[in-house]
């Protein structure tokens, strides 16, 4: 079941990237980004963003230099308006800067996602 969750959390991390990249920096930017750090990587690039956020952030910056900073808080700004998530985009940006052990807070805001998205299909 843990793992059957880490993919949810994996498509959740994507999605959610894809919306707020797209809508400020167009349809191909996602595309082009997860390529290359598909590429880098060797394997889904968002599962390397749940299991080690810093590692992600890392590549990231590789690919986009300075601007995977912006890009991260961008996507920080996106979830804290769309699903209401009591996280600031600085402190989501912070998640993906901290060294150390992968912050629990990032899995639980992408669950938070999951569980809010499932609620919506839910609706009578």
């Amino acid at each position: 079941m843990n793992e059957e969750k880490n993919v949810w959390l994996h498509k959740v991390a994507q999605k959610i990237f894809e919306e707020a990249t797209a809508a400020s920096l167009g349809a191909t930017f996602h595309v082009i980004i997860s390529f290359h750090l598909k590429q880098k990587f060797g394997k889904d690039p968002y599962e390397v963003l749940i299991e080690n956020p810093k590692i992600f952030y890392n590549g990231l910056k590789e690919v986009l230099g300075e601007g995977a900073e912006a890009v991260i808080n961008l996507v920080g700004t996106y979830i804290t308006i769309k699903y209401d998530i009591n996280c600031t985009a600085e402190e989501f940006t912070r998640l993906f800067t901290r060294n150390g052990k992968p912050p629990k807070q990032l899995s639980e805001i992408f669950a938070t996602i999951v569980t809010q998205e499932e609620q919506k299909l839910r609706v009578p």
